[in-house]
């Protein structure tokens, strides 16, 4: 348990570790009185510019019913290194997917200690994949073009026990989407049009 000492204010009583709890009840009890609000449909239009650099842009999506757009567009320009033969105009492909598990198990974390009062101070995570080029090269059919294996550390400092912070470490884990999805795979169909 960390010895921070907490300041309660109005901002502070109806927000914890950033996030809105009304807002977050609000929308749990919204979902639980129409599930059809649960779902979500998220995009990304990709260009391929030259030789491993190619930029991928996000703007719309679907939530809560309806279509939606960002305030601003998201621009990632991914490439390789030049040891991967690339001009590095961006951080890999396999670097985002690590980029974006960082991220979804990090909110996650930080979501669910809101929702259970968990007062947060920081949370730092590094996260390693290993990769068998072998595989993506066509090498041996017995080596996976993806991460082998994947490492995840947290280094949390929260109002909560050692013990409640693994707990909450551990769930954020297992409810992360990203997670899910790298961990349990998901359909994916590859079409090309005209």
């Amino acid at each position: 348990m960390t010895t921070h000492t907490t300041h309660t204010t109005e901002s502070a009583s109806k927000h914890t570790n950033g996030v809105d709890i009304a807002g977050l009840t609000q929308t749990v009890g919204a979902i639980r009185r129409d599930p059809a609000l649960a779902i979500g449909r998220f995009r990304v239009r990709n260009r391929w510019i030259h030789g491993g650099h190619n930029r991928a842009t996000i703007q719309s999506y679907y939530a809560a019913g309806e279509e939606r757009q960002h305030d601003k567009s998201f621009v990632h320009d991914l490439d390789e290194p030049p040891v991967l033969l690339g001009a590095d105009h961006g951080a890999n492909p396999v670097e985002y997917a690590l980029s974006a598990l960082s991220g979804c198990i990090t909110t996650t974390l930080v979501y669910h200690a809101a929702a259970r009062g968990i007062k947060i101070h920081s949370v730092e995570s590094t996260y390693e994949g290993e990769a068998d080029l072998r595989g993506f090269l066509d090498l041996d059919p017995s080596v996976r073009p993806g991460f082998q294996n994947i490492r995840v550390t947290f280094k949390v400092d929260a109002d909560a026990t050692p013990e409640e912070i693994r707990s909450l470490v551990r769930f954020a884990k297992n409810h992360s989407p990203v997670h899910d999805m790298l961990s349990h795979g998901v359909p994916i169909t590859v079409e090309t049009t005209e």
